[in-house]
């Protein structure tokens, strides 16, 4: 891209840092999370916060006639030798789409602290996750699954050249219902595809209206514990449980649409949400 330049951060970027982070969090991470958490952590970033990480790690920033368009900072994983993190990895909406998070994320693998590390963690957001894959990104562990963070664990090991990347063939996320996404319909049409030869064989006959009726009330009572589930970014389909009064989970409903079914994903997803809720994590 012309007038394209990628240099150290200085003091002066800050401010425009912060717009840019909030802008991102605002329009793109949106689709992914509530609004009540998106200002939230909009409110957490802000200049003191960029000046303080930018003095203690090594960050980047890409410009566009001397506009910051995008930003990236790597520094050491929990004080560790052999070990890195990108940290706050954004690109302005408006420039995404146009190659500038590929040039951050080659321009961190250059940095000191990438050449150095047996290993590299991102904490990725749900927004980003396709992104680090291309980049050869994997999950790391359960890192598949959203955690109560609302990131995917991510890693790569440079040294031994060692892409993980397709380590897992799917990934959940939890369902989000606010009014700039809202996957409703395709929760339900994924029940209703799931599950209407099964109601018409045990009850007599599929009712629209009362299957709408039991799904509006799933949503309603079952939201914050609604998982989507993917398959290289497409939704293909979902399950929901509940934490009971002694304090055991309860699977209430695993839907893959049927041109996903027979292929191990459903009993996968069994398996690891298994490990997962009883927080049996390594």
């Amino acid at each position: 891209m012309k007038n394209m330049i990628v240099r150290s951060f200085k003091l002066g970027d800050e401010k425009q840092i912060v717009e840019l982070i909030r802008s991102a969090r605002r329009k793109t991470n949106i689709k992914d999370y509530s609004e009540e958490l998106i200002e939230e952590l909009c409110q957490e970033v802000n200049e003191e916060l960029i000046i303080k990480r930018a003095d203690k790690f090594h960050t980047y920033v890409v410009e566009i006639n001397d506009k910051i368009v995008g930003i990236g900072t790597i520094g050491p994983y929990r004080e560790s030798l052999t070990e890195s993190s990108f940290y706050n990895i954004y690109v302005l909406p408006e420039y995404q789409g146009k190659g500038i998070g590929k040039v951050i994320v080659t321009t961190l693998e250059k940095d000191k602290y990438y050449k150095r590390a047996d290993r590299i963690e991102i904490a990725s957001s749900i927004s980003a996750m396709e992104f680090y894959k291309h980049m050869g990104y994997g999950f790391k562990n359960l890192g598949y699954i959203v955690d109560d963070e609302g990131e995917y664990k991510m890693e790569k090991y440079p040294k031994i050249c060692y892409d993980n990347s397709d380590k897992k063939q799917y990934n959940m996320r939890p369902y989000i219902d606010n009014s700039y996404y809202n996957n409703k319909e395709f929760i339900y049409q994924t029940k209703k595809k799931a599950y209407k030869k099964y109601v018409e064989k045990y009850w007599g006959v599929w009712d629209e209206n009362i299957q709408r009726e039991l799904f509006e009330t799933f949503i309603k009572n079952a939201a914050n514990d609604a998982w989507i589930i993917q398959l290289n970014g497409v939704d293909i389909g979902f399950y929901n449980g509940r934490e009971l009064e002694d304090k055991s989970y309860e699977i209430c409903n695993i839907c893959i649409i049927p041109e996903y079914q027979n292929k191990g994903i459903g009993t996968q997803v069994l398996k690891d949400i298994y490990v997962y809720e009883r927080k049996d994590i390594i």
